[in-house]
């Protein structure tokens, strides 16, 4: 089956399971090769050779009941019918906009079914499980429709890509989540009504949202394991759904499977709050995040909407970011300003009321008020923009806009660390380098300098941007180029602030001087006095 979205194949000797969920809009990057298009359901081994093999299938939807020796009964160990041919394909587009394909297993007198519900415009399919004449074959009071053994990392860092690896449970409207570190672990939310539940990596999700949302369970369990020296997580969950109480007649449930990107305006119209999950990981990221889904986002999107490269978007954004802060920074470089002007009378107080610090801190403060000046006055500004810089840096790190979109020259992705080819190989850094983070270093080196007052932080003016470009160093290009844009911006608005600044100053001085020389006018009558005086 194919939409404008993906490529979905099902096979019937694996229990009606899908076996292939390609995504047409996104590359695979995990080993930083090319693989051809992110597939959710196959192992990266499959995306070798192209080809689906049943022995590699690792991930995906199953159906469980248990019968009446209380044996566990999966479907996907099972060849089910269908009415379909081998090798048949489907397209669906706005003329031939759903498709329901059917499988079916004959189980003594009755029949398990699995029926597909297939859309031209959407990431996900709806499943509908039917059980018709089981009484006899069942001895249980529930059967479940689980996701087994997690998403497979799509992302060229691993590491990240799976710190992002979470199993969650929305139930009685709040969000349950597993995420393990270095040992397997399950756990049993409590609520009965579910919403859905979902397993995510960095920019992907798959989860079942069922329709009859009364009287479910939901079991999420996760065991951690190794790919070289990069801890993995793969997860699993299961729903619970019970059987009516009288199963000799036909009783079916209707579940939709999500399984596409992590975005927003894709995730919304399910009416079942998955969007939450976006940019939704971190403890910061719940408390910024109504700026970054608010503010951040949309710009960007509006941005983009005529500006048809996200790079170009990010330096208009940088630019338009800058204007409307410039009024805090303006006031951030005044109060610095003065307080660098009081420094040599903080100095003798400090050194006159040594033995006193009481007294000491009194006079510093009649100092302040004396002078007009806010102690706080230069952080202040600081403090309020950062709310504004977490958010875009939540946006930077984990949205999936910019997965794939490419800048210029080297920057081929934009949410991935640039990499410029060198030809030879380094210690440490490899055979490529990554410019940006350096670029934002050095501007932030030339910038500290700019407004540096005190001499004694020297040092810091050189330690912070060098730890820094480590810590930038393997994330997002994207981010990279909005802080060093940034920091360009810093540059040339603070040597503008500085002259303004300088000129006002200058232009003081030069009103002050007539008004010394009006001062003196009134000696030459005493001078005159004096001259008779001594006439007589």
């Amino acid at each position: 089956m194919e939409n404008q979205f993906l490529k979905a194949t099902i096979t019937n000797a694996a229990g009606a399971r899908l076996v292939e969920w390609t995504l047409k809009k996104y590359e695979f990057h995990a080993d930083g090769k090319d693989r051809g298009k992110v597939n959710l359901v196959l192992g990266n081994e499959v995306l070798l050779t192209g080809q689906p093999n049943l022995d590699e299938v690792t991930n995906g939807l199953d159906v469980e009941i248990v019968d009446r020796n209380g044996k566990p009964v999966e479907l996907a160990k099972h060849t089910m019918f269908t009415d379909l041919l081998d090798g048949t394909t489907i397209t669906l587009d706005e003329a031939n906009p759903t498709r329901e394909i059917e499988f079916y297993l004959p189980v003594e007198n009755g029949r398990i079914v699995q029926k597909y519900i297939f859309y031209y415009d959407r990431y996900a399919v709806d499943l509908v499980i039917r059980f018709e004449n089981l009484r006899d074959y069942i001895d249980n009071s529930w059967y479940s429709l689980k996701w087994e053994n997690g998403l497979k990392a799509t992302e060229e860092n691993l590491t990240d890509d799976y710190s992002y690896a979470i199993a969650y449970a929305y139930q009685n409207g709040e969000l349950e989540k597993l995420n393990i570190s270095d040992e397997p672990e399950e756990v049993f939310p409590p609520g009965s009504t579910t919403s859905w539940t979902a397993i995510r990596t960095k920019y992907f999700l798959a989860a079942i949202i069922p329709h009859q949302r009364e009287n479910l369970t939901v079991a999420l369990s996760g065991y951690p394991g190794k790919v070289g020296e990069v801890t993995t997580k793969t997860y699993t969950t299961k729903l619970g759904v019970p059987f009516p109480p009288n199963r000799s007649g036909v009783s079916q449930d209707t579940f939709t499977v999500y399984m596409g990107p992590m975005d927003i305006s894709t995730l919304s119209p399910y009416g079942v709050d998955l969007e939450n999950l976006v940019m939704n990981k971190d403890w910061y990221e719940g408390i910024f995040r109504p700026i970054s889904r608010w503010i951040v986002l949309p710009s960007f999107k509006f941005l983009r909407t005529f500006i048809p490269n996200y790079g170009l978007v990010i330096i208009i954004f940088s630019i338009l970011i800058k204007l409307l802060l410039h009024p805090l920074t303006k006031k951030s470089y005044e109060s610095m300003s003065h307080m660098q002007e009081l420094q040599p009378l903080m100095t003798e107080l400090k050194e006159k009321y040594k033995n006193d610090p009481q007294r000491m801190q009194r006079e510093t403060m009649k100092l302040y008020k004396e002078r007009g000046v806010n102690p706080l006055g230069g952080c202040l500004p600081m403090l309020l923009q950062m709310p504004l810089l977490f958010a875009l840096f939540i946006v930077f790190r984990s949205t999936i806009q910019l997965r794939g979109e490419p800048f210029a020259l080297w920057i081929h992705d934009l949410s991935r660390p640039d990499m410029l080819p060198l030809g030879f190989s380094l210690p440490v850094i490899g055979d490529h380098l990554s410019v940006l983070p350096f670029l934002m270093g050095l501007t932030m080196i030339w910038q500290s300098k700019m407004t540096m007052t005190d001499p004694k932080q020297k040092a810091l003016v050189y330690f912070m941007p060098v730890f820094l470009i480590f810590v930038f160093y393997s994330l997002p290009s994207g981010l990279n180029l909005y802080y060093a844009v940034f920091n360009l911006l810093s540059m040339v608005q603070t040597k503008m602030i500085k002259k303004k600044s300088a000129a006002a100053q200058t232009s003081n001085g030069k009103a002050v001087k007539p008004a010394a020389a009006k001062s003196r006018k009134p000696e030459a009558p005493g001078k005159s006095k004096a001259r008779s005086r001594k006439k007589k």
